[in-house]
């Protein structure tokens, strides 16, 4: 005769094997497909909860509704990204670069390195879901560098007499201080709530604070800084849409498939130009049209990408 503390233990047993299974199944629940990779439910739940605990807020119904969209169409990119990392056979762990990110977070956390991993599971994140992400990203970046860096043609000398004709003449060189939202979108209709959902949470929390949440870009962590901008690194397009604003406020400017939110923090002029470093500041104005051309090319690749992969929502 079976006795009833064996029985007990058989059912805690059947029991704990099935939430197992349940678990396993929500896991796995699939929600996209993306070429031949899948988004799943518990993708798309841990990526909602690690962009709300690091920009902050808490885990309300609200807050979640708020970047369904978002982080449903970061986690699309995301597996463009992975597919054509493989098609180019291109794999790298980025160690420092990775090293260096978790110390900007960790510290914007005020906790070091090794109390991140334990702060994640405390708050029910996948720490590793989270560290793929940023390893993915990087390995992006460096694949569009390889492919594209050659295409990039700037003409230093023609920089060059531009600032030194700007110092001969005396001219001011105009200076922006500037902030970023970067955002992706799908179609029309997810872009139009996108946007407005932004501007909501800009009118609330402030333009910082809606960057952490939103921006897909590395400034993200730091409220989307841009800091200090020379006038003549920027597009006309860009140039124009800046002037347009007062200190304080914020442009919006869209491409194909991306949304850019510019904040003007605040604008300098250079005076006394004798004593100017032209050589260092040509540098800085073609360094900061290579990020652009290489971000422009980022877009362009991923937008082509989008757009000859078959993406299915279940």
């Amino acid at each position: 005769m079976i006795s009833l503390f064996k029985i007990s233990i058989k059912i805690f047993f059947i029991i704990l094997i099935l939430n197992n299974n349940l678990l396993a199944q929500n896991k796995t629940k699939i929600i996209a497909k993306v070429g031949s990779e899948i988004v799943t439910s518990f993708e798309l739940e841990n990526k909602i909860k690690t962009t709300l605990f690091l920009a902050g807020e808490n885990l309300s119904q609200k807050n979640i509704n708020s970047i369904k969209n978002v982080s449903m169409t970061s986690l699309i990119n995301l597996k463009l990204k992975r597919e054509e990392l493989k098609k180019y056979n291109y794999k790298n762990d980025h160690f420092e670069r990775t090293k260096n990110h978790l110390k900007i977070v960790s510290s914007k956390l005020n906790i070091n390195t090794d109390e991140l991993e334990n702060l994640f599971i405390k708050n029910k994140i996948d720490y590793n879901e989270y560290l793929n992400e940023i390893k993915t990203e990087f390995s992006w970046q460096n694949l569009i560098f390889r492919i594209y860096s050659k295409k990039i043609n700037i003409d230093e000398k023609q920089i060059l007499n531009e600032l030194n004709s700007v110092v001969k003449e005396q001219k001011n060189i105009e200076e922006f201080n500037l902030s970023e939202i970067e955002v992706n979108f799908v179609n029309l209709d997810e872009k139009n709530k996108i946007i407005d959902d932004i501007k909501i949470h800009i009118e609330k929390y402030g333009f910082a604070k809606s960057a952490n949440k939103f921006s897909i870009s590395n400034t993200s962590l730091d409220g989307g800084k841009l800091g200090w901008t020379n006038s003549n690194s920027l597009s006309k397009s860009v140039y124009e849409s800046i002037n347009k604003i007062d200190v304080g406020e914020y442009t919006l400017i869209t491409s194909s498939n991306n949304i850019l939110f510019l904040k003007l923090n605040s604008k300098r002029y250079k005076e006394n130009l004798n004593n100017i470093d032209t050589e260092k500041l040509k540098n800085s104005i073609i360094n900061k049209q290579k990020t652009d051309l290489l971000n422009l090319y980022s877009n362009t690749h991923l937008s082509l990408k989008k757009n000859n992969t078959l993406i299915e929502f279940k």
